[in-house]
């Protein structure tokens, strides 16, 4: 990492290991998105998770001041999170409402999924005399939540018939949408479209389309329908192929992804550097042991702040610009690093996730070495870290810690 931008972390925000949150790199990211979508559809951003550990109240106003209307989330205390940070758009409940949470989903003006007529008929009981907006889930396929789409459109059709409720939205998920999943894309997009069919057959007007997931705008771009709903692909953790310089008018993915780079960075500082001698074991257990003498610093961050205890002998960081091995054992809050002839010093900047000079770690590679998703990466380290928001425009502050947004 080049020594002013070391400087600058120590300066302005102090901190032994913390995530910085780049909303310079999140506004090029939904930038780039727009453009491939084009104006006349939107985009229903997924924030759930805290923004799958970016930061949603943070993650909303930028998405926000980009011409983003709709967000989504998981639960309703995520929702009241960014209503009392004072975003006054969409937020559509994508969990069906349970019924001790009916009353919150209306006091703070959601949207709720519905996925079966029980749910509907609760809402419809408890929403008083204003129409309370609803979107409805068609399960062509995931079989987790929705309406089964070979009943679903006469259980809607009932729904319309509720006079409390008014369909704004209807979706779908797919169960495979990454490059070889054209099959399974083609027949849930089928069965998603005979749902849509009937009901337009009985004149039900069921708002906003919304099926293209992150992967399904990389590779399926034809389901964007009236928007897409997009999750890490904005967040930027997400592999991203590359056009063929040959393609033409509808290549896949579009060429205007290829701005799109990660938001997220992890960083943490050397808090001790010790030499081993050859033979003695390095950090809890029989995990490793020294071949020959070495060098080992110590960094303050382990599982207990989301960097998995799979990274054990099975990890690398970044040590200016050079990348070296995790050694030993990942503990609660400490792991070790072998940094070679590296001239380390205590407090120097380690990059876990992200970059430092010519090279980077991205989510998907930590993601490979421990066999998980990089969705799973970014959640844990994001949401176990306090973040350091850089990047911001023109009178704000150019670099502010976060912590996480009090659930209610």
């Amino acid at each position: 990492m080049p020594k002013h931008h070391m400087n600058k972390q120590r300066n302005e925000a102090p901190q032994k290991t913390w995530v910085e949150i780049d909303v310079a790199t999140l506004r090029t990211n939904l930038r780039c998105l727009h453009e491939v979508i084009g104006p006349h559809r939107e985009m229903v951003l997924i924030v759930k998770s805290d923004a799958y550990g970016h930061g949603a109240v943070t993650v909303a106003a930028v998405a926000a001041a980009e011409g983003v209307r709709h967000f989504a989330v998981a639960a309703v205390a995520e929702a009241a999170a960014l209503r009392n940070a004072g975003i006054t758009h969409e937020i559509v409940l994508l969990h069906p409402p349970l019924e001790f949470e009916v009353p919150a989903t209306i006091e703070l003006a959601l949207t709720p999924t519905l996925s079966d007529e029980s749910t509907a008929m609760n809402l419809n009981r408890l929403a008083g005399h204003r129409p309370l907006p609803v979107h409805v889930e068609i399960n062509t396929g995931l079989n987790r939540l929705g309406f089964d789409w070979q009943t679903a459109v006469d259980a809607v059709s009932r729904i319309t018939t509720l006079p409390h409720l008014r369909i704004t939205g209807i979706f779908t998920h797919f169960r495979a949408a990454h490059s070889e999943g054209a099959e399974s894309v083609r027949r849930q997009m089928e069965r998603f479209q005979s749902v849509l069919d009937g009901l337009k057959a009985r004149r039900i007007d069921v708002g906003f389309r919304h099926v293209a997931s992150s992967l399904a705008v990389v590779y399926h771009p034809e389901t964007c329908l009236d928007g897409i709903r997009p999750g890490m692909i904005v967040y930027g953790g997400m592999s991203i192929p590359k056009p063929s310089l040959e393609s033409e008018g509808d290549e896949t993915p579009p060429r205007a992804l290829a701005g799109i780079r990660p938001v997220m960075s992890v960083r943490t500082r050397v808090l001790h550097v010790l030499d081993v001698r050859a033979g003695e074991w390095v950090h809890y257990g029989d995990a490793y042991q020294a071949e020959r003498p070495m060098r080992v610093a110590v960094l303050p961050i382990g599982y207990g702040m989301g960097y998995s205890r799979h990274f054990s002998n099975n990890g690398w960081v970044l040590i200016r610009g050079r990348r070296v091995p995790v050694v030993g054992v990942v503990g609660m809050d400490m792991t070790m690093v072998e940094v070679g002839k590296i001239p380390v010093a205590i407090g120097d900047v380690v990059t876990l996730l992200g970059r430092d000079g010519p090279d980077e770690i991205t989510a998907v590679e930590l993601a490979e070495w421990v066999g998980t998703i990089p969705y799973e990466i970014t959640c844990r380290l994001g949401n176990a870290l306090p973040r350091i928001v850089t990047g911001m425009e023109t009178g704000q502050p150019k670099n502010h810690v976060f912590k996480h947004a009090p659930v209610p």
